[in-house]
């Protein structure tokens, strides 16, 4: 495990939400600049050449880009369809600190490969090869 995860792992919750947050408002800029930039360079190279309109400046481009992500919305990670949901539940299903435990011993997961994982993990595969297991009967649609 990294000197940097083990030091995050011993700082309060404050202090972590802190620097989320901060790390989050400076990334917010930095991707403001970027992509008004690039909104920029695209129009002032292509709609003049194209359509005969004026260059415009990056604070228009950067309007440009938040207009179109409320009118279009791409970039969005909500789902409207049901699979979303289901993910939802699927991830949420278990909680609290038993969970929250079985995080603070992934940080021996490597070392657990190499001594018993991958002779286990072999050990299964063979089983599996040498023992099909019994397939369900397909289901019957009703009609």
């Amino acid at each position: 495990m990294s000197e940097v995860k083990k030091n995050m792992d011993k700082m309060p919750k404050w202090a972590k939400y802190t620097l989320y947050g901060i790390l989050g408002i400076a990334g917010a800029f930095l991707l403001g600049l970027l992509f008004g930039n690039v909104i920029m360079w695209l129009w002032n190279w292509l709609m003049p050449k194209f359509f005969g309109l004026s260059t415009i400046t990056f604070w228009e481009g950067l309007g440009l880009f938040l207009l179109a992500h409320i009118l279009f919305g791409f970039g969005s990670s909500s789902h409207s369809d049901d699979s979303g949901k289901k993910h939802h539940k699927k991830n949420h299903r278990h909680g609290g600190e038993a969970e929250k435990k079985d995080w603070k011993d992934w940080e021996y997961y490597d070392d657990w490969w190499e001594e018993d994982g991958k002779t286990a993990f072999h050990a299964y595969a063979e089983r599996k090869k040498t023992t099909p297991d019994e397939q369900e009967p397909p289901k019957a649609d009703a009609e």
